[in-house]
């Protein structure tokens, strides 16, 4: 039977190919396409396979120090909003749970930047606006990679001030985010907790036979044939 690759391996295709396209569009002089919305969505795929890893860890300290680390590099991470920002269903929190600081976890700037992007990217490859109680918006703003901005020079100067600032543009809110920070914050901090060295197994999706699939391969293979494959 076909098995899932490894926890390891799975973590290095998501980190390497986030640094190799990364630093070749930064490494392009030519204007265009930036991939800022494609980084984004990668740097919060990168956290949301961390998270469900965490989840392995019945004792829940894995998700603690991921979190404690994440604080450590930009506690604005963890802001807390007036409201609610991300109302996951029962089932994905089974799955995973954010990275949190205190209480009310799902008011904080993290699982607003989850939502919106992640959530909004993964259907429409575009992050979702909020709309606020007073009609007004909340939205996100994401840089790319311009030419010359390197990963290994990213934080050679400090944290950048635009990462996780907010503007206010025709009575909106924006909070800029840049997902080359964002990557790296993620992935040092599943360095730094030694995430990948507690010996937890990662939990694969996969599709059953319950609703879907419920054919044979035999059955598969005849009609893939019949189609020409």
């Amino acid at each position: 039977m076909a098995l899932d690759i490894s926890e390891n391996e799975l973590f290095d295709f998501i980190i390497g190919d986030f640094e190799a396209a990364w630093d070749a569009l930064a490494s392009d002089p030519q204007p265009g396409h930036r991939g800022n919305f494609l980084f984004a969505r990668q740097a919060l795929t990168l956290l949301e396979v961390a998270c469900r890893l965490c989840k392995a860890d019945a004792s829940g300290q894995a998700l603690v120090v991921l979190s404690a680390d994440l604080h450590t590099r930009d506690k604005r991470y963890f802001t807390l909003l007036p409201g609610v920002c991300w109302s996951p269903s029962q089932r994905t929190r089974q799955a995973f749970e954010l990275p949190s600081h205190g209480p009310d976890p799902d008011n904080q700037l993290i699982a607003a930047l989850f939502n919106l992007i992640r959530n909004g990217q993964a259907h429409q490859y575009q992050q979702k606006r909020a709309v606020l109680s007073d009609g007004r918006q909340f939205r996100i703003s994401l840089s790319g990679a311009r030419t010359g901005a390197l990963l290994e020079t990213a934080l050679s100067n400090g944290r950048p001030s635009q990462h996780l600032s907010l503007s206010v543009v025709n009575r909106d809110l924006w909070v800029t985010v840049r997902p080359d920070i964002l990557f790296l914050d993620v992935r040092d901090a599943i360095v730094s907790s030694k995430l990948l060295n507690r010996g937890l197994s990662f939990k694969f999706i996969s599709e059953d036979r319950k609703q879907t699939f419920g054919f044979t391969a035999a059955q598969a293979e005849a009609a893939l044939r019949r189609g020409g494959h």
